[in-house]
């Protein structure tokens, strides 16, 4: 069975160990870090393609641990064995990458390294703009692998809306709501904003019915007109200010799920004002049993305004968002 191994963003490794064999039939996992998983999968490497939160996938062609986890030795293993590459035609480029930073080495040891590759395919050389690439990369945990680079998705804020929630990362985060699966769960995400969490909850998860809401007209008019939620009559979008909730009825809800302002692209005046009454809110709305998935940046104030509410944090990660440090907190 064909190996790989999938990068991603960081902090989400036990979220993407869980979600990736509901989703993908015929996966095993045989390694999980911060950002990389190495797996094997029995099924259509086209198929990783479809997987949201996957950056760069590679056909596993060699994996070291402990002192064979140097480059030398890694294409010197490559060099002495006939190897099967999964892109076979086209061009091809060698690189080289210490902990997540590409690195310079000796070019007899890139030759080296490119010969085995034409040795073993039908490849040919191209180091400016490539189809495929082999990288040779080596971890700070204390392994190293070589792959072929078969799959690269570069993610970008330029088409997004300042502020709006990345696909793959609203993704995540609906996957780490643990949502059962049963399709009777009522759930909302009260500060939806330009709509992320809606749409990946609409196009992958099951529930009874989803809430969209949010204080500004001109965001709901847009959510409003997505595709993934327009029409669906389990989906319901409406202007509403979060910290009254008005339109909810007490324990209501199973699930709140958002990704609220945090004070540094918004006027929202006192921060611990903001959460404490939004705690509070969130508290009236939800079920005895029911969960509250939150993303922020402000750890503090966040885990100061859940405890103060009497929530407590029954799981939590850390990641970055936009480049910054932020935290995803699941509080029962």
């Amino acid at each position: 069975m064909a190996e790989f191994i999938s990068s991603f963003i960081t902090g989400f490794q036990d979220v993407v160990a869980a979600d990736l064999p509901a989703r993908l039939k015929g996966v095993k996992i045989l390694g999980v870090y911060d950002g990389l998983i190495h797996y094997s999968y029995s099924g259509n490497s086209r198929d990783l393609e479809k997987i949201i939160y996957f950056n760069n996938t590679f056909f596993l062609l060699k994996f070291m641990k402990g002192k064979g986890a140097s480059f030398p030795a890694m294409v010197g293993a490559i060099a002495s064995e006939k190897k099967y590459y999964l892109i076979n035609k086209g061009t091809f480029r060698v690189r080289f990458v210490q902990e997540n930073q590409f690195a310079k080495v000796d070019k007899a040891l890139v030759r080296k390294a490119e010969d085995a590759v034409l040795n073993n395919s039908k490849l040919k050389i191209d180091r400016v703009s490539p189809e495929t690439e082999i990288w040779y990369s080596i971890r700070r945990e204390g392994f190293g692998f070589c792959g072929q680079l078969i799959s690269k998705r570069e993610f970008t804020e330029k088409n997004l809306n300042k502020g709006e929630l990345r696909p793959e990362i609203a993704y995540l985060i609906c996957s780490f709501a643990g949502i059962s699966g049963s399709g009777e769960e009522v759930l909302a995400d009260p500060f939806c904003g330009y709509g992320s969490i809606p749409v990946q909850l609409a196009k992958k998860f099951r529930f009874k019915k989803l809430y969209a809401s949010d204080i500004d007209e001109e965001k709901i008019q847009m959510v409003s007109q997505k595709k993934q939620l327009a029409g669906n009559d389990s989906v319901e979008v409406f202007v509403q200010d979060a910290l009254k909730a008005e339109k909810f009825a007490d324990k209501s809800l199973d699930l709140v799920i958002t990704d609220p302002p945090w004070g540094y692209y918004e006027d929202i005046g006192d921060i611990n004002k903001f959460y404490a009454q939004m705690f509070a809110s969130f508290r009236r709305i939800l079920k005895d049993d029911g969960r509250l998935v939150i993303l922020s940046a402000r750890k503090e104030e966040i885990e100061k305004a859940a405890s103060d509410a009497k929530f407590s944090i029954e799981n939590s990660l850390h990641t970055l968002v936009n480049g910054k440090k932020a935290s995803l907190y699941l509080f029962v």
